[in-house]
């Protein structure tokens, strides 16, 4: 690249970042879902379990059915008829553990609904909001836990906000504060009123999240809105192909 001249922004990256600023912006504003696993009741599951045999009569009768076919083809020996009824059940055992195994450790899944953080959304839609206010409160967005492995205690930084795990937003709107401010005052930011409208606070979310894409690149607001364009991404799933029924192609027949 020629020296002194500014990185090219690629739409596609861009679009990628400001994907994923987008979703986590919605879930800091309608909170999501997480799973605990419920040691207790998977425990019990699995005692249920222990107590049903894998194997009855019904399956060993299927058993010996396989075991005469494969001999009248000439695939088994007769006199191997046992064994092999032997390993048809182990395996069979194996396979419905394993499924019913995987089933238990779902079920055994709590689901926990975490609020939205509205004081959070709150400060970083006032236009008001300062860059020392924006970093100030990105220093929340992390919490410490405490996690024992066997004998060993372990300190782990989590999400304190309702964002995916390893999110880079907070980072990233600590960095650009100062640019993230700047696209909040700017004069196409849809400072709309969001009580009518609540899609309103969607767009509000996407531009935002374009600019904060673009400032990652040293692209202004402007540049960045245009690269990635309007669509949202629900609103770019609905519009592809793929989201449509299949169109009916239509037969011409040639005159002569």
């Amino acid at each position: 690249m020629t020296a002194g001249r500014p990185r090219k922004a690629d739409p596609g990256t861009l679009y990628a970042f400001a994907h994923q600023f987008y979703w986590d912006f919605r879930r800091l504003a309608e909170g999501k879902v997480r799973w605990r696993f419920n040691e207790k009741r998977y425990q019990e599951l699995i005692a249920e379990l222990n107590e049903t045999p894998s194997i009855n009569d019904a399956d060993r009768a299927r058993h010996r059915e396989i075991a005469e076919q494969e001999i009248a083809r000439g695939e088994l020996d007769p006199r191997k008829k046992t064994e092999r009824l032997r390993d048809i059940a182990d395996a069979e055992a194996r396979a419905r553990d394993d499924f019913y195994h995987h089933e238990a450790v779902l079920a055994a899944q709590d689901e926990i609904r975490v609020p939205g953080e509205s004081d959070v959304i709150e400060l970083l839609l006032n236009p008001r909001t300062t860059p020392p206010q924006i970093r100030e409160l990105c220093k929340e967005s992390l919490m410490t836990r405490f996690f024992k492995i066997g004998d060993e205690a372990r300190e782990v930084d989590v999400p304190a906000w309702p964002i995916a795990l390893g999110s880079t937003l907070p980072t990233y709107l600590s960095e650009y504060a100062a640019q993230y401010v700047a696209a909040l005052n700017d004069r196409r930011f849809p400072s709309c009123d969001v009580s009518d409208r609540p899609s309103n606070r969607l767009k509000q979310f996407w531009f935002l999240s374009r600019a904060l894409a673009g400032a990652l690149y040293g692209v202004k607001t402007r540049t960045a809105i245009n690269l990635v364009g309007s669509l949202r991404p629900e609103e770019s799933f609905e519009e592809s192909r793929d989201a449509k029924p299949s169109r009916r192609r239509l037969r011409y027949t040639r005159k002569t």
